[in-house]
C-alpha cells in the first residue's frame, strides 16, 4: 500500500483544507470508494450480459460483490442457462460485461457514510483509490470536496483499479447494487497503518461497513475500541454472516430490514410488511449473538426505508422493553409527486447523518434520528448517492418546515 502519489496526493491532502485541520476531531470512515456507474431498468427489470437478457428482479433491494451475485441460486441457475456460468475468482471479469450505457457518478458505502457525515459535522475518510483510475480518481476527490469537505489525506493508492458499482435502478425507484472490489479489496494483511493510527485516536467515532475485506473491520475495530472510541457497522456490503471476532467491538450495529433478517435469522415481514414484533424478535436474536461473543452493550438501529427507523439502547433487553426503543417517521417528500427520485445511498445518509449527529454534535438519539429522517428525505429527491448529500442548512430547513409523519409499522 503505497501513500498517495503524483497529483493524486495533492488533491487528497487538499481534502483537509484549512477548515479541517486533523487535530479538529472528526468522524472517522474506514472503508470503500466506487465510481458509481448506474442504469435504468425497463419495466421487466432485465440487463444485457454478454447479450443475454438478465432478471435482475431476484436481487432487488440488495447490496452484492459480484461472487455473492453469481452464487445466488436464482442468478446462477438463470447464468447458467445462458451459458454465462463461469469459475470461481473470474465472476467480476463476467460482470464487467454488463452492458451500458452507464451514467457515472460517486459512490461507495464508506464514501457516501463519510460526504453525509461531513455535511453534518467533520468528516475523515480513509479509502483506498486504485492507481489505474487516475482520470476517476480525480472526479471523486473533487466530490468529496464538494459534498461534506471530507478528508480523504491519509488514503491510500494501490495497484489496479478503484472499486466500481453498478447501481440498476428499477421502475419502482429501488435499486440492486453489484460490487466489483478493486482498491476496496487490496488492503494490506495489516491495514493499520501510522496514519490511520493517528485518525483513529483523534476521531469521536469510527464508521465501518463491509465492501472491504473483514480483516480491515476486525483490525480497526479493535484498534478504536483500544483508544475508547465507538464503533458503527454498517452490515451491508455483502451477504456474508457478521465476523464473530467483530462483535465484541461493536457499539452500534446499523441494519436495514433485509440485513437485520439475515444477521439474526428472523424474518421481520408479514406479507411483504415489516412487523415490529418480529423486528423486536431479530434483535433480541442478534443481540443474545453479540452477548455471546461477550458485548452486551451493544446498540441496534434498524433502518425501513420510507417507513422511518427504530434504534434500540443498549439496555434494551426483551420484546416488551419499549423503554429503551426510539423509533422516528419519514418526511414528506419535496418531489411533484410525493415520490423519491433515486434510493441509492439514502441508507448511507441516514447513517451518515445520525453518527454525526449523536457522536459529533452531541444530540440525544431522538433528535439524532429526527435529523437523519430529515437528511435522508433530502437525499432521495436527488439522482446520484454523494450529490444528494444535504447540506446542515438545508436538512435545518426541512425540520422547520415540514411536520414529521409518525412511525408506521404494524406493532
Amino acid at each position: 500500500n503505497g501513500a498517495m502519489g503524483g497529483a493524486l496526493t495533492k488533491s487528497a491532502a487538499g481534502q483537509g483544507g484549512s477548515k479541517h485541520p486533523q487535530t479538529e476531531p472528526s468522524i472517522l470512515v474506514v472503508g470503500s470508494i466506487n465510481v458509481d456507474l448506474y442504469k435504468k431498468l425497463s419495466s421487466a427489470g432485465e440487463v444485457t450480459i454478454s447479450g443475454k437478457q438478465i432478471d435482475m428482479k431476484p436481487v432487488k433491494g440488495m447490496t452484492l460483490p459480484a461472487s455473492s451475485f453469481v452464487g445466488q441460486s436464482a442468478m446462477a441457475e438463470q447464468l447458467k442457462a445462458h451459458g454465462l456460468g463461469c469459475e470461481a475468482g473470474k465472476e467480476e471479469a463476467l460482470l464487467s460485461k454488463l452492458e451500458g450505457p452507464f451514467e457515472q457518478k460517486t459512490g461507495g458505502k464508506g464514501a457516501n457514510a463519510a460526504a453525509a457525515a461531513g455535511q453534518t459535522f467533520r468528516c475523515e475518510l480513509v479509502c483506498n483509490f486504485g492507481r489505474e483510475s487516475e482520470v476517476s480518481n480525480k472526479a471523486l476527490l473533487a466530490d468529496l470536496k464538494e459534498f461534506g469537505n471530507v478528508n480523504t489525506s491519509r488514503s491510500q493508492t494501490v495497484d489496479g483499479l478503484t472499486g466500481t458499482a453498478y447501481i440498476l435502478l428499477f421502475e419502482d425507484f429501488d435499486n440492486a447494487i453489484l460490487l466489483l472490489g478493486g482498491a476496496n479489496q487490496a488492503w494490506a494483511p495489516e491495514p493499520v497503518h501510522a496514519g490511520l493510527q493517528a485518525a483513529i485516536s483523534e476521531c469521536v467515532a469510527v464508521m465501518l461497513q463491509r465492501e472491504v475485506p473483514e480483516h480491515v473491520n476486525r483490525k480497526v475495530a479493535k484498534a478504536a475500541r483500544k483508544c475508547d472510541k465507538p464503533v458503527i457497522m454498517d452490515v451491508g456490503g455483502t451477504d456474508a454472516p457478521v465476523d464473530a471476532d467483530l462483535l465484541p467491538h461493536i457499539t452500534l450495529i446499523a441494519p436495514n430490514e433485509t440485513e437485520l433478517t439475515f444477521i439474526s435469522g428472523v424474518d421481520t415481514s408479514v406479507a411483504g410488511k415489516p412487523s415490529l414484533p418480529l423486528i423486536r424478535q431479530a434483535v433480541s436474536s442478534l443481540k443474545a449473538m453479540f452477548s455471546a461473543a461477550g458485548n452486551s452493550d451493544v446498540a441496534v438501529l434498524v433502518t425501513l426505508g420510507g417507513m422511518g427507523a427504530v434504534h434500540f439502547a443498549p439496555a434494551w433487553a426483551s420484546d416488551s422493553d419499549t423503554a429503551h426503543e426510539t423509533s422516528v417517521g419519514t418526511f414528506p417528500l419535496g418531489t411533484p409527486d410525493g415520490r423519491p427520485k433515486d434510493t441509492t445511498g439514502a441508507g448511507d445518509c441516514f447513517r451518515g447523518s445520525f453518527v454525526a449527529a449523536l457522536y459529533g454534535r452531541g444530540k440525544g438519539v431522538a433528535d439524532a434520528l429526527t435529523w437523519a429522517a430529515a437528511a435522508a428525505s433530502l437525499a432521495v429527491e436527488v439522482e446520484g448517492a454523494m450529490p444528494s448529500m444535504p447540506t446542515q442548512k438545508a436538512i435545518e430547513a426541512r425540520l422547520q418546515a415540514s411536520p414529521i409523519k409518525p412511525f408506521d409499522v404494524a406493532a
